[in-house]
C-alpha cells in the first residue's frame, strides 16, 4: 500500500503493518519518517532493533536466518534493512520470502534511496508493497519550502514575520538539515516572534562553516577549504552523521544528473530540486567527477555510516577520505 508522508501518522494509528519500505533522497525526511515508525513500534512493545547493511558482499541468507530465529526470543524486533543503492537485484528474493511468510515477532523496515519506475516493477518490490506500506519521501518543492519552514517554526513554538520566513528560505536554500539546525538556534533565542534581523544575525555567523558549505567546497574541487571546514565542524562537535547526510545527498544528486540522458541540464536540475543559486558547484563537479568516482564516494559513505554505528573504523578519517574523493584527489587503492 502506497501512502504519502502526511498520511503516515494516521496509518500508524490504525495499527502496525508487517513491513514498511521508506525510500527517498532527502535524509532528514527519511530519518523522521523512520523515527515515527520506530516510535510506533516501541509503543506496541517492540523494543529491540537489528540492523542489516546490504553493501557489497552482504550475505542475504544471514537475514533469512535472523528473521526465522527471532521467534526463539522473548521480545519482538524490528529488522531494519538498509539498501544503499535501492536495488538488491536477484537477491531481492530474500525480501520476498520475508514478506510472503512473515514471522509475527518481526517488523520489517526497509530503507533505501528514491526507487525508480523500473525497480517498482520488480518482484521483490511488488511483494513488499502488497504485504505492507510503501512510503516514497519526496523533496520539498521550492514553492512549498516557505510553508514547510513556517510549520517547523510553529512546531518549535515560534511565530515568524513573513519577511523572516523569506529570509530563512533564502539563507538555507532548500537544505532541510541546515534549516532544522537554524530553527533550533532561533528557539534558543527565547523570542516569541522571529524577525528578519534575527534570521540574518543567527545565520550570518555560521553560514561559512557548516556541512553544506563543506559539500559545496568539495564539489568545487577546493580541497584545502574542504579540509579546513571539516576540521572546524569536528572541533564544534558536529555529529559525523549530519555531515554525511549533506555529502551523500549531493552525491546522489550528481549520480542522478550524470544518468540523465537526452534531457537538458536545466530540466535535470529542476527534477532534482536544485535551485539556480545552488547549481554552479554541481556543474563544476559534473566536469571533474566520473560516474565511477561518484559510486566510489557512495561506497565510502556506506563505510562511514557503518563506522558511526560501531564498525571500529574512525568516521572522521573516512569523512576526510570522502572529501578527498569529491575534490577529485585520487586515493591509493588498497
Amino acid at each position: 500500500m502506497k501512502i504519502r508522508q502526511d498520511q503516515l501518522t494516521a496509518t500508524l494509528q490504525k495499527g502496525l503493518a508487517p513491513c514498511y519500505l521508506v525510500s527517498g533522497d532527502e535524509p532528514l525526511l527519511v530519518m523522521e519518517a523512520c523515527d515515527q515508525i520506530r516510535m510506533a513500534a516501541r509503543q506496541a512493545g517492540i523494543e529491540d532493533r537489528e540492523l542489516f547493511h546490504t553493501e557489497a558482499g552482504f550475505d542475504w541468507n544471514h537475514l533469512r536466518e535472523e528473521a526465522n530465529a527471532m521467534s526463539l526470543f522473548a521480545s519482538r524486533r524490528i529488522l531494519e534493512v538498509r539498501i544503499p543503492n535501492g536495488k538488491p537485484s536477484d537477491k531481492g528474493n530474500a525480501l520476498q520470502d520475508l514478506v510472503k511468510q512473515p514471522n509475527p515477532d518481526n517488523l520489517l523496515l526497509i530503507i533505501c534511496p528514491r526507487i525508480d519506475a523500473a525497480t517498482q516493477r520488480t518482484a521483490w518490490f511488488k511483494a513488499v508493497d502488497k504485504a505492507g506500506v510503501f512510503l516514497p519521501v519526496w523533496p520539498i518543492e521550492r514553492n512549498q519550502y516557505p510553508g514547510w519552514l513556517k510549520r517547523r517554526l510553529q512546531v518549535a513554538g515560534l511565530q515568524a514575520e513573513p519577511a523572516a520566513i523569506a529570509a530563512l528560505a533564502h539563507q538555507t536554500e532548500g537544505n532541510l538539515l541546515a534549516a532544522v539546525q537554524e530553527v533550533e538556534k532561533l528557539r534558543l533565542l527565547g523570542a516569541s516572534t522571529i524577525t528578519e534581523e534575527m534570521i540574518n544575525d543567527a545565520i550570518g555567523d555560521s553560514s561559512r562553516f557548516d556541512a553544506f558549505s563543506l559539500a559545496d567546497a568539495c564539489l568545487l574541487g577546493k580541497q584545502a577549504e574542504a579540509s579546513r571546514i571539516l576540521s572546524h565542524l569536528r572541533g564544534e562537535g558536529v555529529e559525523p552523521i549530519m555531515i554525511l547526510g549533506a555529502l551523500t545527498r549531493k552525491v546522489r544528486q550528481l549520480i542522478s544528473l550524470k544518468n540523465t540522458s537526452g534531457q537538458q541540464l536545466s530540466e535535470a536540475f529542476k527534477k532534482n530540486n536544485i535551485w539556480p543559486k545552488q547549481q554552479p558547484p554541481y556543474k563544476k563537479a559534473l566536469q571533474q567527477l566520473s560516474i565511477s568516482d561518484l559510486h566510489s564516494a557512495l561506497q565510502k559513505a556506506t563505510d562511514i555510516d557503518n563506522a558511526v554505528k560501531g564498525s571500529g573504523e574512525d568516521p572522521w578519517l573516512l569523512l576526510s577520505e570522502l572529501t578527498l574523493l569529491l575534490t577529485n584527489v585520487k586515493l591509493p587503492t588498497s
